[in-house]
């Protein structure tokens, strides 16, 4: 893998060498262009729906079809980006494949360099898309048209969503390898809204958490007094999903400079009831979790999603989508050659009662039939199931993936599947959705707060609804009551979270929020040896260093104010 680095303003081209024998394809159709916006008797809502287009389509940063980074596709790749950092996602194929190594070896993580650029580089386009939208709408009046109230409440709620992920990205934690500066703790991002001048942008400084949170809770409220409280799509930013962010960003302040407040967590605990409340969405069942055709893929064949966005076959390339790089099942793609895994110590401490288990292959079922671990009698009992299955049956696998059987290994991800089932052709296979936001994490959420929260709260309340939620919707044999201690709650509660939302994109967040280790180096590890790292608390790597192109242009930032650079700070674990 090539590490790119930054030359003066100039994003150079990312490659990797083992990646050229896939040839790209990029996508004909795209987001609407300014002049198409302005030219359009709707202009508001075109504009409007070019926001979670430019989110979501492959090349959205111009980092593709410019420089040849094939990670270039959005939110979607941003979340690879910070599983990439964490303990539970590894690859067992060919790394060369993976075109997140950067993040997953802890190489290049400085402000030269493209990969940590590409968060500033995506948040901030799509700021710019909600700013010219809140711009062009004006002044709301009782005669303003319903329509373009409801689109600039989705604006407020899209750039609310974008500044509480740069804030959470951006602004620094302590941690044991690249001490925090005084001079930096407690900053976030510079702020930039529709009236920002040009003037404003060249001396912008990063705005102060409390700064920063006030604006985020002024964007959440006019998307709450805006948005029509009758939409409850998961593909638009809906009341529940305002809720849902509200219970986020709550959360974070409760726990800010490792301290507990209680009162930010009451008001996550409550947030996070209205977003449950709000949505009217339930837990995935197991049926829903597995469904070989609609897993992960398909908000419209659940009611978990609270938020979600979609793909277009005019916006999705061959390779550069999330389904090529973490679908292992789509033949077409990066995944079937990298084979994104779980870390095999979480994978063990996985119960055989819980259905989630069922996300990634287990040993025994690796090889197709005849193959000497191929077990047909081995096969799992978990709740809701009459019968157990065995072999590939129980994860809904056929001969039409035969091709993906030929390469896989133990412990390899299938939560992920092709869209419609689809793992030849990249056309259909490609055009999944992406979840944002599920209404397991306003439990678990709730859960949290509930342990810290003043009126109600404690051990045995946090307690109490874990073993609600996981004997309700997970498995009934499920109990945590004989936990002691809030660290060993905190540990626990974390465990069942990584289950639940490996892969998805917001894990990292948490892993930052209370200070969570990571243990890839261990006998018997299936992590690759260049990225057997272990970490007492934080890792140096999830402070997100400013781009250099950034402070080249922003004169109120500088090197001195940036983040450390953590760039192979880590050192890989042998035994």
């Amino acid at each position: 893998m090539k590490n790119i680095f930054i030359k003066s303003i100039t994003i150079l081209a990312a490659a990797f060498v083992a990646a050229g024998c896939i040839e790209e394809t990029f996508p004909t159709g795209g987001t609407v262009t300014s002049d198409q916006v302005d030219a359009s008797p709707n202009a508001l809502q075109y504009l409007a729906n070019g926001i979670p287009s430019a989110m979501m389509a492959s090349g959205t940063a111009g980092y593709a079809s410019s420089y040849g980074y094939h990670a270039d596709f959005g939110l979607p790749g941003i979340h690879l980006m910070t599983e990439a950092m964490l303990e539970d996602f590894t690859i067992s194929g060919e790394l060369g494949y993976f075109w997140f190594g950067a993040f997953f070896q802890n190489t290049a993580m400085g402000a030269d360099y493209i990969y940590p650029a590409y968060f500033w580089d995506c948040y901030y386009a799509w700021i710019k898309l909600t700013n010219d939208l809140i711009a062009k709408a004006g002044e709301v009046t009782d005669e303003t048209d319903p329509m373009i109230v409801n689109v600039l409440g989705q604006a407020y709620a899209y750039r609310a969503m974008c500044y509480l992920d740069l804030a959470r990205l951006y602004e620094p934690k302590d941690n044991k390898l690249a001490p925090v500066g005084e001079n930096i703790k407690g900053l976030t991002v510079p702020i930039v809204t529709e009236n920002t001048t040009e003037t404003d942008a060249k001396y912008n400084p990063r705005a102060t958490r409390e700064q920063m949170y006030d604006f985020i809770f002024s964007d959440l409220q006019m998307a709450e007094k805006y948005l029509n409280a009758s939409d409850n799509s998961y593909t638009n930013p809906t009341l529940g999903a305002v809720y849902g962010m509200y219970a986020r960003a709550y959360v974070e302040l409760g726990a800010a400079d490792d301290k507990i407040d209680r009162s930010a967590y009451e008001k996550a605990y409550e947030y996070a009831d209205l977003a449950i409340k709000t949505s009217g969405r339930t837990p995935l069942t197991w049926q829903q979790w597995m469904d070989p055709q609609t897993g992960f893929n398909s908000g419209n064949s659940n009611n978990s999603w609270i938020w979600g966005l979609t793909l277009s076959v005019e916006n999705a390339s061959n390779i550069i989508t999330n389904v090529a790089h973490l679908a292992p099942e789509a033949v077409w793609g990066y995944s079937v050659l990298s084979l994104p895994s779980v870390n095999k110590a979480l994978y063990d401490r996985i119960s055989y009662d819980d259905f989630r288990r069922m996300s990634w292959l287990d040993p025994d079922y690796t090889w197709h039939p005849g193959h000497e671990n191929y077990n047909p009698n081995n096969g799992y009992q978990f709740a809701g199931m009459d019968d157990p299955m065995s072999g590939y049956e129980m994860y809904g696998i056929t001969n039409a993936y035969q091709y993906f059987l030929n390469f896989t290994a133990p412990y390899v991800n299938i939560k992920f599947r092709p869209a419609s089932g689809q793992c030849v052709e990249y056309t259909e296979g490609n055009v999944a959705d992406h979840v944002l936001m599920r209404v397991e994490e306003m439990y678990f959420l709730q859960i949290e707060s509930a342990l810290y929260k003043r009126t109600g709260g404690g051990l045995d309340a946090a307690k109490k609804l874990l073993n609600e939620f996981m004997q309700r919707y997970r498995y009934s044999s499920y109990d945590c009551s004989n936990i002691t201690s809030e660290t060993a709650f905190i540990q626990e509660m974390m465990l069942q979270k990584r289950i639940e939302f490996w892969g998805e994109g917001i894990l990292f967040f948490d892993y930052k929020r209370l200070n969570q280790g990571i243990t890839r180096g261990y006998s018997g590890t299936n992590f690759p040896a260049v990225a057997r790292f272990n970490t007492d608390g934080r890792s140096p790597q999830w402070n997100i260093v400013i781009t250099r192109g950034e402070y080249q242009a922003n004169t109120a930032l500088n090197q001195e104010l940036n983040n450390p650079d953590p760039t192979e700070l880590l050192i890989p674990w042998s035994e």
